[in-house]
């Protein structure tokens, strides 16, 4: 029989992957799956060559085999390694509106390792602050998902500790010092301690890399704010948002568009009171428009 720690647990994380799934259901799932790339392509059987085939897929020894142009079809290996990573610092911790900024990231977190369990892919995750504090390796199956789901709510208590630094380079770090093939890596932060490290310049031509950047509403809502009480972004104090607070931002905001611009990556940003669900149907767009290019 279990505890009445591990019960509550239990019914949190059931509640959550209910969520998730209800997010997940329909059109996105559907999104999810052309999205995303396989993790490589597996070559399937050969064919004779259709005027507008790319010249590069001809197969050559067939060609002069057969005395006739045949060109190799492949199929893409649509198993993939997921990795979700999760910004739980302090500042994620903070909201005044709908719901706190790690609430918001840790919905998005569920319904997209929902997505990648009902795709039959590998599901990993690294949860960090100052320095990473849960990881796993892509795993597949129905256990992995329920590991994913219990160590993002059990990152939800207070911090009790002082994070001087929230800093996205020790989980791209960690991601780098595995081993393993391309992954599917999608980032979750409020970055508000910083820009998009460049890391990710050396990140990216190695693994498929998404960014959604997470804000509460009154944090870039302009100078009229200037007496709504704010956080300390990584302390225990507090301190209030102002038009020179809200530029800093909005400024960092703009820093990051840029920055994934630069690095081929695709990023959403959304707020505390947007729904998940059409953020991730709008990423998954972007994705889908990226590869068409």
């Amino acid at each position: 029989m279990l505890a009445a720690g591990a019960s509550e647990l239990f019914k949190r994380v059931r509640t959550l992957e209910l969520a998730a799934r209800k997010n997940v259901a329909g059109q996105l799932q559907g999104d999810y799956v052309s999205a995303i790339k396989g993790s490589g392509l597996l070559f399937e059987e050969p064919r004779r060559y259709v005027p507008g085939d790319p010249v590069r897929s001809i197969d050559w020894n067939i060609t002069a085999r057969v005395m006739e142009p045949h060109v190799r079809v492949h199929r893409e290996e649509r198993q993939r390694d997921v990795t979700i990573v999760v910004d739980v610092s302090p500042s994620m911790h903070s909201g005044f509106q709908h719901r706190t900024k790690l609430e918001t990231g840790i919905e998005l977190a569920a319904t997209l390792a929902v997505s990648a369990s009902l795709a039959g892919d590998r599901l990993g995750y690294v949860l960090y602050a100052d320095r990473v504090l849960a990881e796993s390796r892509p795993r597949p199956g129905k256990a992995q998902l329920w590991r994913v789901l219990r160590e993002l709510l059990e990152h939800t208590a207070p911090w009790d500790r002082t994070v001087e630094v929230s800093d996205p380079r020790v989980a791209l770090h960690h991601l780098e010092s595995r081993r393993g093939g391309p992954q599917v890596v999608f980032l979750i932060s409020d970055f508000i301690d910083e820009d998009v490290p460049e890391d990710l310049r050396y990140l990216r031509p190695r693994h498929d890399v998404s960014i959604v950047h997470i804000s509460d509403p009154l944090e870039v809502a302009g100078p009229l704010q200037m007496l709504v009480p704010a956080f300390d972004p990584e302390g225990s104090g507090s301190r209030r948002l102002g038009a020179a607070v809200t530029a800093e931002l909005n400024s960092a905001l703009g820093s990051l568009h840029r920055a994934a611009a630069r690095f081929g990556i695709s990023y959403v940003s959304m707020s505390t009171s947007d729904p998940v669900r059409s953020t991730l149907a709008a990423l998954f767009s972007r994705k889908r428009n990226r590869r068409g290019r």
